[in-house]
């Protein structure tokens, strides 16, 4: 493994680590927020912010999209190229956000019906979803602005950007659930007005600039709506986000289970999972910097180097979020204690965060691997892993472990089978891939060698042949 690669992940990983964590804070603030109101406030804003995600999940697919075309535009120079897709994602991120906000906006009800809840929590959770549907558009802008920088190895842009919205975020958010200065107060409603609000001021900052063209990513809104490059973001985006809304669905109908075995065990899921995002977001920033990494070298007709860039942001993110996942089981009974004022679903949450310290190696396989393969263009198969450790591995052994009358602790360790599945088959698809050829043919659908093991021998091959270089945009 060369050195230069891992200073090379790290310098992208590490401003997109923290700006992760920025972002996450957001969710440990709305459940602080909200914890002086009860079990009921705590589940509706776990509920709402799941269906956000499912909202969320549009954006996501459309900036992997965005990663892999401006990515490989500006691994082969070409400026021009980079910015016009920019501006394709931002036109595409406003249009998809208000078809999708519309129809969530109107069936929240029904949406929030699904999930079991009491009536109080139900009502708390609609009043929620329903004004963060239409206001997703300014999520999706801002994540669409990050990802087209972060793609051409400026992180530090986005660092502020975020850090600046996160910020204004959690402080709307709280003015306005409890009101004050004269605003009065919103309660649960006032949390998805409050982030909104401070985003939206990150995100007019940047379009007054970047109208200004005073960034490197110049606006073309003239051929924002070019024909070609929109199919290649969709070829790319759709199945992308088909993974996206199968991950929030699933997470959804996995929910409803854990629904079934009360407010607190339901409650302490919801807060389990907020824990994640913790480490999650190491793994998520090594995975942005392979993917990164991945689309510049195979631009620059670098095969080697998106390979050798993979790895080594797999072994970095294992390190990294192993370390986490320790950290926070040693803490688990003050961070639950922080979280929620209900002995029940304290006790809840510290088994939950046990089982999700044992899946962190496993999930830092599927973001840096995932990622690579995602940069390259390859965003078909990583759909299939999702379906498979899903579906096989959560879903199908849940309703199992429910119908045989288990525990929810039981409940809880399904997760592991599900992220077990996922690494292995990222990890074989990783070694089988072709990249020689991905590298001569650019979002062409991934060929994969009819001997396992020797794309391995020949990339490496290639790569003694090469010279790795680590300039300053990561090319």
């Amino acid at each position: 493994m060369a050195a230069f690669s891992y200073k090379t992940v790290w310098r992208l990983a590490g401003p997109n680590i923290i700006s992760n964590v920025l972002m996450v804070a957001i969710s440990f603030a709305h459940l602080a927020i909200v914890a002086p109101f009860g079990r009921e406030a705590s589940a509706a804003v776990v509920t709402g912010g799941r269906v956000h995600f499912l909202l969320m999940a549009a954006s996501m697919a459309l900036s992997v999209a965005t990663t892999a075309v401006v990515a490989r535009a500006w691994g082969a120079d070409d400026g021009e190229e980079a910015s016009a897709a920019t501006s394709s994602s931002l036109v595409l991120s406003v249009l998809i956000s208000l078809g999708l906000g519309f129809l969530t906006f109107v069936f929240a009800p029904e949406i929030v019906g699904m999930f079991g809840l009491d009536a109080r929590t139900a009502d708390l959770a609609v009043t929620y979803i329903q004004p963060a549907s239409l206001l997703n558009i300014v999520f999706s802008l801002m994540l669409t602005v990050a990802t087209s920088f972060r793609a051409i190895g400026d992180v530090i842009r986005p660092l502020q950007f975020i850090a600046f919205g996160s910020g204004f975020s959690i402080l709307g958010s709280y003015l306005l659930v409890h009101g004050a200065f004269g605003i009065p107060a919103m309660g649960v409603a006032g949390i998805p007005w409050g982030t909104a609000g401070g985003q939206s001021l990150v995100v007019l900052w940047f379009f007054y600039r970047w109208l200004s063209r005073r960034y490197v990513l110049a606006p073309k809104l003239g051929d924002a709506l070019n024909g070609s490059r929109l199919k290649l973001l969709a070829n790319i985006g759709t199945p992308a986000a088909l993974e996206q809304i199968l991950i929030q669905i699933s997470f959804l109908l996995f929910m409803m289970l854990i629904s079934s075995y009360g407010t607190a065990a339901f409650a302490a899921y919801g807060i389990g999972i907020t824990v994640l995002s913790v480490t999650i977001v190491v793994g998520l920033g090594f995975g942005t910097a392979s993917a990164t990494l991945a689309g510049q070298r195979l631009g620059a007709k670098d095969a080697a180097g998106a390979v050798d860039s993979g790895w080594a942001a797999m072994r970095l993110a294992i390190f990294g979020m192993s370390l986490l996942a320790i950290l926070t089981f040693i803490f688990r009974d003050p961070i639950a204690a922080m979280l929620s004022s209900d002995p029940a679903v304290r006790e809840h949450t510290e088994f939950f965060v046990l089982v999700l310290a044992i899946v962190q190696p496993l999930m830092a396989v599927e973001f840096a691997i995932g990622g690579a393969l995602r940069g390259a263009g390859d965003t078909k198969f990583p759909l299939v892993v999702t379906f498979a450790g899903m579906i096989v591995g959560r879903l199908s052994i849940g309703l199992v472990v429910r119908a045989l009358g288990g525990p929810v602790e039981a409940m809880y360790a399904v997760i592991i089978a599900d992220y077990t599945i996922k690494a292995a088959l990222l990890i074989l698809r990783f070694r089988k891939v072709d990249w020689r050829d991905l590298e001569q043919h650019p979002h062409a659908p991934i060929a994969i060698q009819s001997v396992a093991g020797v794309s391995r021998v020949a990339v490496r091959s290639f790569f003694s042949r090469r010279n790795g270089g680590d300039n300053p945009q990561g090319k």
